[in-house]
């Protein structure tokens, strides 16, 4: 009988995906719906991060754990990155073990979503394209509707060198980063900032073109893609229909580095469904202190002026382990707890 139970998936991203996974491989029958017409349709071909700091597990056994191969997705470590601002000269940060490893996300072959979309169909994780999720759906995996920032990016060919970026700066970036990473003949420049009234989005991004042109880097014309994200921090109870992914709020709120929070929230769902509830509990607590602590750094960053910035990156540049300082960002300890409960009450946090 177990083998017939069939579970229904609203969404084909990479929390949906995970979730199916785990079903397959324990003898369910998931089934993803998948509005466009193919997986990772909706992604634009640019470069994105799986972060080393927010979870300490290395990334081949994460990606164990949660049901896939990790030694068959491209990706890329990165080790040292550029840090620029109008305040300071551009300071190079390096570490002995990767900051992270960067992947394409999109629907090509040696995309993120294609590659794990892949592992799922090879062991006949069954998909339904161009059709929307019934309302009877198990688990909800199909993102957020609410926006309060913003990417806007341009993808693009170039012969420079592979190398990766980071500018500051509330001209480039309003409460938030540009980068501009350049990996095997392709790059992505990005800015991702906070909703604001008063910017012209296009001239923000144009900014951020035009300074790396006084720098000596090139920003050929190219594909031109924009996205949301929201800052919302749900909470409640776990149970059906489980909404993972951006739909549930699982990601990382400082920086945006959400795919592995994505996915964990994906594996819980699944847990959950097999009865393992023990055992997703103390997954989703896990998941969840990230979360608080993600939403108390985005609070922390708001608050920070260029001068700061600078500053911060200048005490990154000094230090022989600066993945460390990152890390302990989200270490659930006294100190972060105690700013968490400071926090908590002001009109900045705010819960749905």
């Amino acid at each position: 009988m177990r083998s017939q139970k069939i579970i229904k998936i609203s969404g084909g991203g990479i929390a949906g995906l995970t979730a199916a996974i785990k079903l397959k491989k324990s003898g369910l029958q998931p089934i993803i719906f998948e509005k466009e017409s193919t997986i990772g349709h909706n992604r634009n071909g640019d470069y994105e991060g799986l972060e080393n700091w927010i979870f300490s597990k290395p990334m081949d056994t994460f990606f164990n754990q949660v049901g896939f191969n990790f030694k068959n997705l491209s990706s890329y470590p990165i080790f040292n990155f550029m840090i620029h601002s109008k305040t300071i000269s551009p300071i190079n940060i390096s570490n002995k073990t990767p900051f992270f490893y960067m992947v394409k996300r999109g629907s090509n072959s040696q995309d993120l979503d294609t590659q794990l979309y892949n592992q799922c169909n090879d062991i006949g994780v069954k998909f339904k394209f161009e059709r929307k999720g019934p309302k009877s759906s198990q688990i909800i995996a199909t993102g957020t509707k609410k926006a309060a920032a913003y990417i806007n990016g341009v993808n693009f060919k170039t012969d420079l060198k592979n190398q990766v970026h980071l500018l500051l700066g509330n001209e480039f970036a309003p409460k938030g980063y540009a980068y501009l990473i350049i990996l095997n003949g392709q790059g992505t420049l990005a800015t991702a900032f906070k909703k604001q009234k008063s910017n012209n989005n296009n001239n923000i991004l144009q900014n951020c073109i035009d300074y790396f042109q006084t720098i000596g880097v090139k920003i050929n014309s190219g594909n031109h893609f924009g996205s949301r994200g929201s800052f919302s921090l749900p909470f409640g109870s776990f149970r059906q229909p489980y909404r993972i992914g951006e739909a549930g709020g699982y990601q990382d709120y400082l920086f945006g580095f959400g795919i592995r929070m994505s996915m964990m929230s994906g594996l819980a769902s699944a847990l959950s469904i097999l009865g393992k509830k023990e055992e997703a509990s103390l997954l989703m607590k896990n998941l969840n202190k990230k979360r608080r602590l993600s939403f108390l750094n985005r609070i922390l960053y708001e608050r920070l002026n260029d001068s700061n910035l600078s500053s911060f990156a200048m005490k990154l540049s000094k230090v022989d382990n600066p993945l460390s300082i990152l890390s302990n960002a989200y270490k659930w300890n006294f100190k972060n707890l105690n700013r968490w409960i400071e926090l908590k009450s002001q009109d900045e946090v705010h819960f749905t």
